[in-house]
Parts: C-alpha cells; sequence; structure tokens
C-alpha cells in the first residue's frame, strides 16, 4: 500500500502507512488575523461499517515561518523505521477537556467575533508545484482573506490523492458558501505537490 509523506521546509512530519487507515488528510490554512502565517493539520482514520471508527492525529500546529514550503508525496513505500503513528486527541492534547460540542454552525456572537478579528497583515503570498510540471503562484484577490491547501486520500482511490486549493472569506465561511479555486488535481503514486505561502 502507498505511503503518504508530508514534510515542513524539508522536515518529515508524518509518514503514514495508508493500509492503516480508511482515510488520510492534509490541510494547511492561513489568514489575515493570525499570528502564525499558516496552520497545518494532518490526520486521518478507519471507518468500519460493523464496527468503532478511530480518528488519529499526526500534526495539528501552526507554523510561524515566514513563508513555511509543505510538500505532499504519495510514495509507492517507505521502510517502516520511517513510518509515524497518529495521536487520539487526548493524547495530543492531554491538558485540555474534551469537546462535547457537536453543532459547530458559528453562534451569532461567534460570526460577529469572526467579522471583527483584527488583520495582522494586508495580504498573502501563495504558490503551488507539483512534480508533474504545475507552477502557479499569485496572492490574494481584493475579497480574499483565507486560503486553504488540501491533499485528501480515501481508500477507494488507493493509488490517487485528490489535491485542492482555494481562497475565500469570513462571509464564505459564515454562508459555508465556496470561495476562488486555485487548483483541483490529483497526486498518483510517485507524485508530490509543494504548497508555500507568505506575506
Amino acid at each position: 500500500m502507498a505511503v503518504m509523506h508530508v514534510t515542513v521546509d524539508g522536515a518529515t512530519v508524518a509518514a503514514v502507512d495508508l493500509a492503516q487507515v480508511d482515510m488520510f488528510a492534509v490541510h494547511l490554512y492561513g489568514d489575515l488575523t493570525s499570528d502564525h502565517v499558516a496552520a497545518l493539520s494532518c490526520h486521518g482514520g478507519t471507518y468500519p461499517e460493523d464496527g468503532p471508527s478511530t480518528f488519529r492525529l499526526w500534526v495539528e500546529k501552526g507554523l510561524l515561518e515566514h513563508a513555511p514550503l509543505v510538500t505532499v508525496t504519495l510514495a509507492d513505500s517507505a521502510p517502516a523505521a520511517q513510518l509515524t503513528q497518529g495521536k487520539t486527541i487526548a493524547e495530543m492534547f492531554p491538558d485540555q477537556p474534551p469537546c462535547e460540542r457537536t453543532d459547530f454552525t458559528p453562534t451569532p456572537a461567534e460570526e460577529d467575533e469572526l467579522r471583527n478579528r483584527p488583520r495582522v497583515r494586508e495580504g498573502f503570498s501563495w504558490a503551488l508545484r507539483t512534480s508533474t510540471g504545475i507552477d502557479l503562484s499569485g496572492r490574494n484577490g481584493a475579497d480574499d482573506d483565507s486560503f486553504a491547501f488540501s491533499v485528501l486520500w480515501t481508500q477507494d482511490r488507493p493509488t490517487q490523492a485528490r489535491v485542492n486549493a482555494s481562497t475565500t472569506n469570513v462571509e464564505n465561511v459564515i454562508r459555508r458558501a465556496g470561495g476562488t479555486k486555485l487548483y483541483n488535481g490529483m497526486l498518483n503514486v510517485g507524485d508530490s505537490v509543494t504548497f508555500d505561502c507568505g506575506d
């Protein structure tokens, strides 16, 4: 089974044996109101029809570097010693109480808080490159205040992973509306994609 390999500025943060999960996702998100340039999340799990599901986190952190370079590779294999193991939410955040909230629709107060957050930067740049020759870059548009980059692998496509990048704004987030698509594509085994962002 293939392996998903994730690096930040060349350093491995996750190397996941996809035979052990039903889904694995890499998300990189950033906006104009956060102190960190971007936040990286790598997570996955198993979801059997006849048993309990499992959810694991490999990475959940803000990236403070000026322009973090995140590379995701869908590799054919990796030595067992290089594979990394995910943690439960309780293991990743032992000092935090369990979240009992089930409805994450923003309340009116939360919507106001989102709209009124002060900006800490004027804009952001982004670039996306793939091993197959795609080379895109740009800056946020006048109505954009956040970006999102993701790679999603699911067991129904064992040799491929979906890649998406987009920009959006707070109003779209509140309304759960789509933003501006920057890229939609696929990684095949042996391919990689790199995304970087900055001010």
